[in-house]
This record gives C-alpha cells, sequence and structure tokens, in this order.
C-alpha cells in the first residue's frame, strides 16, 4: 500500500469512527460522564504499540478503564494501531489491557512490521534473500506503586513500575536466510528478552486554563528498535517522557520523546545507526467508550531508510 493510500485510509477510519460514535443513544444507555471537570477519569490514555497505557510509544503511570473504587477488576481495554513509514513499510499493532484493584495492570501487543523494499536490499548486496515481515510479542505486568496525591498530598505523583517480556518471531529465520549475518555482523544475541521500566505521572490544574499531564521514566533494556531487530546482550537504562495537554474535555494534544539504545552493527545501505523517537499526538475522547488518535512520528533510521514522517492512527475502546 502506498503512503498516501495508507494515511488516506487511516484518516477516513478515525472520521468514520467519530461519525458513528457520534450517532444519539439513549440517555439511560450511557455510562456517566468521565470528564476530568467532573473529578472521574476519561477514557484515556491511550495504548502503546507496546501493549501499555500510555501515549503511542511512551507509557504513562496511569492506568486505562479503572474500575469503579468499590470495585476490583478494570474491563479490558482493546486499540488497533497502524503507522504508515516510507518506502512500503508499515506498521500494525494490536493491544489490550486490564487491570486489578486500581494497582496493577497487565497487558499484550502483537505487532507486526512490514518491511518494505528493505529485502530487496539485502538481496542486492548479499545476493540471500528473506522475509518481509517481522512478527513481536510483548507481555506486560505493572504494579502502581504510588497513587497520585497519596498520603493526602497533593504534589505526590502516580508512580508506576513495570516488567515486560518480548519475542520476536521472526529474527533467527531472516539470521538463517542471511547465512548468519544477523549474529555474526549485526551483534544479534536472542531473540527474546525483557525490559524494566519505571514511570511517573502528574496531571496539574490551575497552572494553564485546562489540565496537563506531564510523565517521566526510565527504561531498562537490551532491545533493539524496540525488540523488531533482535536484542543486542548490552542493557542500556535510558529516559523517555511526554505531555499532555486537555484542549477541551474530548480533545487533547500530546508529544513524547523516547531515547533509543544503538548495539547493533552497520551494513551499508542496508542497516544504520538506531536513532530517539519522538512523536505528536492529537487524541478525541469520542464517547465512553471510544478514544480515536492521529499521530505524526520521527523515527529516524530503522534498517536501510530514515522515518521521519511517519504517520499513525489509534482507535481505542474501553468495554
Amino acid at each position: 500500500m502506498r503512503k498516501g493510500q495508507s494515511l488516506l485510509w487511516a484518516v477516513a477510519l478515525t472520521a468514520a469512527s467519530v461519525a458513528w460514535a457520534g450517532e444519539g443513544q439513549p440517555a439511560e444507555e450511557k455510562k456517566p460522564d468521565r470528564s476530568p471537570a467532573r473529578g472521574t477519569p476519561p477514557p484515556i490514555p491511550l495504548h502503546t504499540i507496546e501493549g501499555v497505557s500510555g501515549v503511542f510509544i511512551t507509557p504513562t503511570a496511569y492506568f486505562a478503564n479503572l474500575p469503579e473504587d468499590d470495585g476490583w477488576w478494570g474491563k479490558p481495554s482493546v486499540a488497533e494501531s497502524f503507522v504508515d513509514l516510507s518506502h512500503d513499510r508499515n506498521l500494525s499493532a494490536t493491544t489490550i489491557t486490564t487491570n486489578f484493584f486500581r494497582r496493577f495492570e497487565l497487558g499484550y501487543s502483537f505487532i507486526r512490521l512490514h518491511l518494505g523494499d528493505w529485502p530487496d536490499d539485502i538481496q542486492t548486496i548479499t545476493g540471500a534473500h528473506t522475509k518481509s515481515n517481522v512478527r513481536l510479542n510483548t507481555l506486560n505486568a505493572r504494579a502502581m506503586l504510588i497513587r497520585e496525591g497519596e498520603w493526602d498530598t497533593s504534589w505526590v505523583p502516580a508512580v508506576t513500575a513495570g516488567v515486560a517480556y518480548k519475542h520476536n518471531n521472526s529474527i533467527w529465520q531472516i539470521n538463517d536466510d542471511l547465512h548468519g549475518a544477523c549474529k555474526s555482523v549485526l551483534g544479534v544475541k536472542d531473540d527474546d528478552g525483557w525490559e524494566a521500566t519505571l514511570t511517573a505521572s502528574k496531571m496539574f490544574v490551575g497552572i494553564l486554563p485546562r489540565p496537563f499531564i506531564l510523565s517521566a521514566g526510565l527504561r531498562n533494556t537490551d532491545a533493539a528498535q524496540i525488540g523488531l531487530l533482535g536484542f543486542s546482550g548490552d542493557r542500556r537504562t535510558l529516559f523517555e517522557g511526554s505531555a499532555v495537554f486537555f484542549v477541551t474535555d474530548r480533545l487533547l494534544l500530546a508529544g513524547e520523546y523516547r531515547q533509543k539504545p544503538d548495539d547493533l552493527g552497520r551494513v551499508p545501505t542496508g542497516v544504520g545507526k538506531e536513532d530517539d523517537w519522538w512523536t505528536l499526538a492529537a487524541a478525541y475522547i469520542v464517547n465512553d467508550h471510544l478514544t480515536a488518535a492521529l499521530g505524526y512520528g520521527h523515527f529516524g533510521n530503522i534498517l536501510n531508510h530514515d522515518e521521519n514522517a511517519g504517520w499513525a492512527v489509534q482507535l481505542k475502546w474501553e468495554f
């Protein structure tokens, strides 16, 4: 699918969802209004492509779809994300999260990266042909160590610690196709690995005309391109963070930044350095179940091309 066609598809899908969800529903069938102005959480945050509550590429300490104060289980949230990259490449992510006792979150993500013209470039360089898709599975578990405002202190942020297990279904097949080059040249050590995260988030009210949320965190990882290129065995502790601004009770704007490790080798015109990522996003709370988001991403070099103008769309549904 060409880039322009993918972007038009993403915009059309979001617009259709907004129009569908905006149709009138009987008031008694709707969930209670959960806007921040009324003291109850709206259906945010989004899902990261790696399957936790957050923006597109970084988590927040807040969980999606919390239960009522006297409940023990937060119903599942599911999301589908699509990122349109250059040179016929794209990424899709299917994610689900749920939570328990307002303190624990479990999540899962399945990511498929279509490699576009990379297999052709590698065949030109090496004479070997390989598969055109990479698949990554991620299991997440997070615990909220500190609730926002705990101990009756308003300045205390929410603090969440998490661990993720990742498994790449494709990297060893690619390694075999390329006669061991992923190991010998790039330095890929494993097809699976784990990450640890620590994230703090705080909502600020009264400073700007509308509330805003700041999040900052650390990630310990050895994943190359979040695991899509396997795992290097060289662990790094890196920074990530985001800012989310409420334009209205339903429209939010966000920006996020994520440091990345750069531990794999290079293949001229085939595999370049791993750059930090950042995105800009707009999310619209369609109703008490559905949130739609559009994003613009700067991903730097991924394999054989710079991806500095990727467009993303996400639809998230809270049951």
